[in-house]
């Protein structure tokens, strides 16, 4: 499965810190859109958590949302404003993201 994450930037030292919660916690759950004409899916949420999980080799659990037009989503470091936008906004240039694969 490949996911796309939204925004590039992370934090090392954020990072270290959501790798040792999760050690403790288990597997995270994210809020992830198919992106048909990709042929992946984009993290709506939780860049820090599968960069994690990543690097732990844990499979998150994915809660599946539909694309839409109409829906929004607050991706967190999509854009300064950190405003709701349209799903359909944040992710249809995911395929320039960084992309992991579980």
């Amino acid at each position: 499965m490949k996911i796309a994450l939204l925004h590039n930037h992370f934090n090392e030292e954020h990072l270290d810190e959501v790798k040792s919660r999760m050690l403790n916690m288990g597997s995270p759950t994210i809020h992830i859109v198919w992106m048909e004409c990709f042929g992946h899916y984009a993290a709506l949420e939780g860049c820090h958590r599968l960069r994690s999980a990543y690097d732990l080799g844990i499979d998150p659990t994915f809660a599946e949302v539909e694309y839409s037009d109409e829906m929004c989503s607050s991706v967190l470091g999509y854009d300064e404003n950190e405003e709701n936008h349209p799903i359909s906004e944040v992710c249809d240039e995911s395929y320039k993201k960084v992309i992991l694969e579980f």
